[in-house]
Protein backbone atom coordinates (compact mmCIF):
# COMPACT_ATOMS: atom_id res chain seq x y z
CA UNK A 1 0.00 0.00 0.00
CA UNK A 2 1.70 3.22 -1.26
CA UNK A 3 0.59 6.81 0.36
CA UNK A 4 0.80 9.65 -1.87
CA UNK A 5 3.70 11.90 -1.15
CA UNK A 6 1.88 14.94 -2.15
CA UNK A 7 -0.87 14.14 0.02
CA UNK A 8 -1.42 16.33 3.33
CA UNK A 9 -2.67 13.09 5.15
CA UNK A 10 0.47 11.23 4.70
CA UNK A 11 1.80 12.26 8.08
CA UNK A 12 -1.02 10.36 9.76
CA UNK A 13 -0.43 6.70 10.87
CA UNK A 14 -3.71 5.54 9.15
CA UNK A 15 -3.10 6.57 5.69
CA UNK A 16 -2.16 3.17 4.58
CA UNK A 17 -5.30 1.99 6.01
CA UNK A 18 -7.58 4.79 5.22
CA UNK A 19 -5.76 5.99 2.00
CA UNK A 20 -5.33 2.36 0.61
CA UNK A 21 -6.66 1.98 -2.96
CA UNK A 22 -10.43 0.54 -3.48
CA UNK A 23 -11.50 1.54 -0.35
CA UNK A 24 -13.48 5.15 0.35
CA UNK A 25 -11.84 7.71 2.35
CA UNK A 26 -14.63 8.03 4.46
CA UNK A 27 -15.90 5.08 4.75
CA UNK A 28 -16.34 5.08 9.14
CA UNK A 29 -15.80 1.00 9.11
CA UNK A 30 -12.24 1.25 7.99
CA UNK A 31 -11.50 3.96 10.35
CA UNK A 32 -12.49 2.01 13.03
CA UNK A 33 -10.93 -1.17 12.29
CA UNK A 34 -7.64 1.01 12.08
CA UNK A 35 -8.38 2.45 15.06
CA UNK A 36 -9.07 -1.02 17.34
CA UNK A 37 -5.78 -2.28 15.52
CA UNK A 38 -4.38 0.67 16.89
CA UNK A 39 -5.48 0.61 20.33
CA UNK A 40 -3.80 -3.04 20.52
CA UNK A 41 -1.27 -1.47 21.10
CA UNK A 42 -2.08 1.34 22.80
CA UNK A 43 -3.64 -0.83 25.24
CA UNK A 44 0.02 -2.87 25.91
CA UNK A 45 1.44 0.35 27.01
CA UNK A 46 -1.52 3.05 27.04
CA UNK A 47 -2.59 3.37 30.31
CA UNK A 48 0.84 4.82 31.42
CA UNK A 49 0.87 6.99 28.53
CA UNK A 50 -2.75 8.09 29.45
CA UNK A 51 -1.52 8.48 33.04
CA UNK A 52 1.11 11.09 31.74
CA UNK A 53 -1.28 12.98 29.28
CA UNK A 54 -3.79 12.73 32.12
CA UNK A 55 -1.02 14.76 34.88
CA UNK A 56 -1.50 11.12 36.97
CA UNK A 57 1.72 9.56 38.43
CA UNK A 58 -0.17 6.24 38.36
CA UNK A 59 1.35 2.30 36.72
CA UNK A 60 -0.73 0.74 34.52
CA UNK A 61 -2.30 -1.22 37.07
CA UNK A 62 -3.97 1.58 39.08
CA UNK A 63 -5.05 3.43 36.11
CA UNK A 64 -6.78 -0.06 34.38
CA UNK A 65 -8.50 -0.21 38.33
CA UNK A 66 -9.70 3.32 38.07
CA UNK A 67 -11.18 2.82 34.38
CA UNK A 68 -12.52 -0.66 35.02
CA UNK A 69 -14.10 1.03 38.71
CA UNK A 70 -15.73 4.20 36.82
CA UNK A 71 -17.00 2.06 33.52
CA UNK A 72 -18.54 -0.95 35.55
CA UNK A 73 -19.15 0.56 39.00
CA UNK A 74 -17.94 -0.97 42.65
CA UNK A 75 -16.37 -3.83 42.29
CA UNK A 76 -14.79 -6.87 44.90
CA UNK A 77 -10.98 -7.09 44.85
CA UNK A 78 -11.46 -10.61 43.46
CA UNK A 79 -13.57 -9.35 40.32
CA UNK A 80 -10.96 -7.36 39.30
CA UNK A 81 -8.35 -9.60 39.65
CA UNK A 82 -10.37 -12.38 37.35
CA UNK A 83 -10.18 -9.66 35.15
CA UNK A 84 -6.94 -8.33 34.91
CA UNK A 85 -6.00 -11.83 34.65
CA UNK A 86 -3.99 -11.80 37.82
CA UNK A 87 -3.95 -13.02 41.59
CA UNK A 88 -5.98 -10.67 44.05
CA UNK A 89 -2.00 -10.41 45.90
CA UNK A 90 -0.69 -9.30 42.84
CA UNK A 91 -3.12 -6.57 42.08
CA UNK A 92 -3.24 -5.12 45.55
CA UNK A 93 -0.29 -2.75 45.31
CA UNK A 94 -2.26 -0.81 42.50
CA UNK A 95 -5.39 -0.84 44.71
CA UNK A 96 -3.72 0.12 47.71
CA UNK A 97 -2.22 3.59 45.76
CA UNK A 98 -5.34 4.54 44.88
CA UNK A 99 -6.63 3.89 48.09
CA UNK A 100 -3.72 6.38 49.77
CA UNK A 101 -4.05 8.94 47.35
CA UNK A 102 -7.90 8.74 47.92
CA UNK A 103 -9.07 7.81 44.80
CA UNK A 104 -10.71 4.80 46.12
CA UNK A 105 -11.97 3.34 48.97
CA UNK A 106 -12.75 -0.43 50.55
CA UNK A 107 -16.46 -0.35 52.08
CA UNK A 108 -17.52 -3.89 52.84
CA UNK A 109 -14.56 -5.58 50.75
CA UNK A 110 -16.37 -3.82 47.72
CA UNK A 111 -13.37 -1.02 45.59
CA UNK A 112 -16.05 2.40 45.58
CA UNK A 113 -14.22 5.53 43.71
CA UNK A 114 -14.07 8.28 45.49
CA UNK A 115 -14.67 11.93 43.76
CA UNK A 116 -11.40 12.22 43.21
CA UNK A 117 -10.86 8.99 41.58
CA UNK A 118 -14.01 9.30 39.44
CA UNK A 119 -12.17 12.94 37.99
CA UNK A 120 -9.08 10.70 37.66
CA UNK A 121 -11.19 8.16 35.20
CA UNK A 122 -12.43 11.22 33.52
CA UNK A 123 -8.84 12.81 32.66
CA UNK A 124 -7.29 9.03 31.60
CA UNK A 125 -10.83 8.94 29.37
CA UNK A 126 -10.16 12.78 28.28
CA UNK A 127 -6.67 11.73 27.47
CA UNK A 128 -7.55 8.50 25.99
CA UNK A 129 -10.14 10.64 23.43
CA UNK A 130 -7.13 13.44 22.69
CA UNK A 131 -4.67 10.55 21.56
CA UNK A 132 -7.02 8.99 19.11
CA UNK A 133 -7.64 12.29 17.96
CA UNK A 134 -4.11 12.32 17.31
CA UNK A 135 -4.26 9.32 15.56
CA UNK A 136 -6.50 11.18 12.93
CA UNK A 137 -5.07 14.35 12.58
CA UNK A 138 -6.37 14.84 9.18
CA UNK A 139 -9.95 13.91 9.87
CA UNK A 140 -11.68 16.61 12.00
CA UNK A 141 -14.19 15.38 14.48
CA UNK A 142 -15.91 19.00 13.86
CA UNK A 143 -16.33 18.40 10.26
CA UNK A 144 -17.77 14.84 10.99
CA UNK A 145 -20.01 14.56 13.32
CA UNK A 146 -20.26 10.69 13.09
CA UNK A 147 -16.74 10.43 13.47
CA UNK A 148 -16.82 12.38 16.97
CA UNK A 149 -19.68 9.90 18.10
CA UNK A 150 -17.41 7.25 17.48
CA UNK A 151 -14.35 8.90 18.61
CA UNK A 152 -16.53 9.13 22.28
CA UNK A 153 -17.55 5.51 22.07
CA UNK A 154 -14.35 4.00 21.37
CA UNK A 155 -12.38 6.20 24.14
CA UNK A 156 -15.01 4.43 26.40
CA UNK A 157 -14.77 0.82 24.73
CA UNK A 158 -10.97 1.26 25.29
CA UNK A 159 -10.47 2.02 28.98
CA UNK A 160 -11.05 -0.58 31.75
CA UNK A 161 -11.85 -3.49 29.54
CA UNK A 162 -10.46 -7.26 30.35
CA UNK A 163 -6.96 -6.45 30.58
CA UNK A 164 -4.50 -7.34 27.37
CA UNK A 165 -1.28 -9.92 28.61
CA UNK A 166 0.92 -7.86 30.43
CA UNK A 167 -0.93 -4.66 31.07
CA UNK A 168 -0.46 -5.54 34.19
CA UNK A 169 2.79 -7.09 34.69
CA UNK A 170 3.67 -10.26 36.64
Amino acid sequence: MTESPQSPSSQSPLVPVVGAPGHARGGLAIIFTALMLASLDLRRRGYERMAALAGLELPAGSCWVLARLAKHGDAAGVELARAAGVSVAHGRPYVDRLVDHGMVRRHDEMLVLTPAGSAAAERLLAARREDLERLLADWSPEQHADLAQMLDRLSHALLGERAVRGLISR
